[in-house]
């Protein structure tokens, strides 16, 4: 039998599509709450914008007048935002924890998919994605924790202006909190379709990843980047149709209704997506195990099963 061998990521992409078609219902109906709840979660910073866009808008067609204007007067108008900024972060934060639950339902969705379910209906494999997610809750909640911890470097370099004595840190810490993201995310598949414990999905994410860890990697990264894609395409649109309301809304009123069904459809887009590059990081996962060294394959029967009695001296 050939060897089997880590392919290329475009395979893994390729395959993905595959895997998916035919069990839309299933990812539909599992998806549909993160996707609402997601969506209302960006709704206060999407009318926020709106509703910046609408009063800049009238501020700069309050007619013209002539008038004495002292040198020290403000030039510029402060615009409050429409919703308070509490309210923005408490929702960004659910959104957060919305993301970590949609990436595991995105995976138990997989695993139901690959056990050929065919005989449930979709509403039932939904219910029971649901279940099987809620007792793998806490242990990939760490894992999506430690994730989070892992690209913050990342996160600050990008988003963030830091002194010297702050940026020099941030930047020695990115090529190894890349490193451990690569690590987790293989973890993760070992904890939801091996159903390792949190130690153990690390432990043996690290056998799979032994002597392969640049290649793994290359392929992440290349996931990464077209899904990137997807997203920002898909989130530049939003924006810019928030803005398109936004000056409309300077005439006709705040149109909510819209704003809220452009939110909607774009995480429609970046759920969907994400169902469709975990995909491939399975088929990628898969071929880990079947090449595993000696050392991972031994690890390979899962979780220790529970011991029996110890015999009695007199019994032996």
């Amino acid at each position: 039998m050939a060897e089997t061998r880590i392919k290329s990521s475009f395979i893994y992409l390729a395959n993905a599509v595959r895997d998916l078609t035919g069990n839309w219902k299933v990812i539909g109906l599992v998806l549909a709450a993160p996707v609402f709840l997601s969506s209302m979660c960006l709704l206060p910073d999407a009318i926020n914008l709106q509703h910046l866009v609408s009063e800049a808008f009238n501020i700069g067609n309050q007619g013209q007048n002539v008038s004495f204007i002292p040198v020290q007067a403000p030039l510029a108008t402060h615009i409050e935002p429409y919703v308070p900024q509490w309210v923005t972060r408490t929702a960004n934060t659910v959104f957060v924890v919305l993301t970590a639950v949609t990436i595991l339902l995105v995976l138990c969705t997989l695993r139901w998919i690959r056990e050929e379910h065919v005989e449930a209906s979709p509403l039932n494999s939904a219910l029971q994605i649901y279940r099987r997610s809620l007792r793998r809750l806490l242990p990939f909640a760490w894992l999506y924790l430690l994730q989070l911890i892992a690209v913050l470097p990342m996160v600050l370099w990008v988003n963030a202006t830091l002194s010297l004595i702050y940026a020099v840190p941030v930047v020695v810490l990115i090529v190894p909190g890349f490193l451990a993201f690569v690590w987790l995310a293989v973890a993760q598949y070992a904890l939801v379709f091996d159903g390792y414990r949190t130690w153990l999905a690390l432990f043996y994410g690290r056998e799979l990843l032994r002597g392969r860890f640049i290649r793994v990697a290359i392929r992440i990264i290349v996931f990464l980047a077209v899904w990137s894609g997807y997203s920002s395409w898909s989130l530049a649109a939003f924006f810019a149709l928030s803005l398109l309301l936004g000056l409309l809304g300077a005439f006709a009123g705040a149109l909510w209704a819209g704003v809220f069904v452009a939110d909607l459809l774009s995480m429609t887009v970046v759920f969907a997506t994400t169902a469709f590059f975990f995909a491939a990081g399975l088929r990628l996962y898969e071929d880990l195990k079947a090449s595993a060294p000696a050392t991972a394959a031994a690890m390979v029967a899962g979780p220790l099963s529970t011991t029996g009695p110890l015999q009695t001296a007199a019994a032996s």
